[in-house]
C-alpha cells in the first residue's frame, strides 16, 4: 500500500509531478548488491563492475558503479544493475529487456521500496529460473522492435513492440535480422570455488 492511498478520484493532477521524499528508494540499492552477492555464491557467473557498462542504463546519474553478472554458459541470460542517484535501479536481463525501479517514483504512482524490490526479484527469479524468452527483429528503416516473456506458475507477463535504437538493435543482432532467443536456467555451482563480491 501506497502513502497516499489515492481515493476512486485518482492523484490530482500535480501529484503527476511531483516527487515527494524520493530518499525512500535509497534500500532498493543495499538490497540489490545483497541479492548480486547471493547469486555470485549460488550460480556459475562472473561479475563486471565499473563505469561505460550498459549505455542504455547508464544515460542517467548513477550513484555507485554498474554491475553485470554473466553466467558462463552463453545460453543462460547476463542481468545488468545500474543503481541511479535518484535513487533506483535499472536493470538490463538478456539482450533488450529493461526494468526500472521504481518504473516512476511520482507522488500519483506511490509507489513502495518493499513493492519495488519484490518486482525486481521476481524479474532475477525468472531469469535465473529460465523463464524468460526475448525477441528483437530489425526492420528496413527505423528502430529495432523487442518483444520478451517472462512467467512465474501461471502469472505470465509479456510485452511487444518495444522500441529499441537503431545502432543498439544492429549491435546486438550483429549481422542477423531477427533473434529468438529461449533463455535456459543458470547453472548452479560448488560451494568451493572463491568469488570476487561487488563493493559495497
Amino acid at each position: 500500500m501506497g502513502r497516499f492511498n489515492w481515493g476512486i478520484e485518482g492523484a490530482p493532477d500535480e501529484a503527476y509531478s511531483r516527487v515527494t521524499e524520493p530518499e525512500r528508494f535509497r534500500p532498493l540499492h543495499e538490497w540489490a548488491l545483497e541479492s548480486v552477492a547471493r547469486l555470485q555464491s549460488e550460480y556459475e557467473v562472473s561479475l563486471d563492475e565499473g563505469e561505460g557498462i550498459d549505455a542504455g542504463l547508464e544515460r542517467v546519474p548513477l550513484a555507485r558503479p554498474t554491475l553485470k553478472l554473466m553466467p558462463l554458459q552463453d545460453s543462460c541470460a547476463p542481468i545488468t544493475i545500474a543503481f541511479t542517484d535518484f535513487p533506483g535501479l535499472g536493470v538490463r536481463v538478456g539482450h533488450c529487456v529493461i526494468e526500472w525501479f521504481p518504473s516512476c517514483g511520482c507522488d500519483a504512482c506511490d509507489e513502495m521500496p518493499d513493492d519495488e524490490f519484490e518486482r525486481f526479484t521476481e524479474l532475477l527469479s525468472d531469469v535465473v529460473a529460465g523463464r524468460f524468452r526475448e525477441s528483437l527483429d530489425l526492420g528496413l528503416a527505423g528502430d529495432g522492435r523487442s518483444s520478451m516473456e517472462l512467467w512465474s506458475g501461471n502469472h505470465r507477463r509479456s510485452s511487444g513492440g518495444t522500441r529499441v535504437l537503431r545502432d543498439e538493435a544492429s549491435r546486438i543482432l550483429n549481422g542477423k535480422k531477427k533473434i529468438a532467443l529461449a533463455w535456459m536456467p543458470w547453472h548452479t555451482k560448488s560451494h568451493d570455488i572463491p568469488t570476487r563480491q561487488p563493493q559495497i
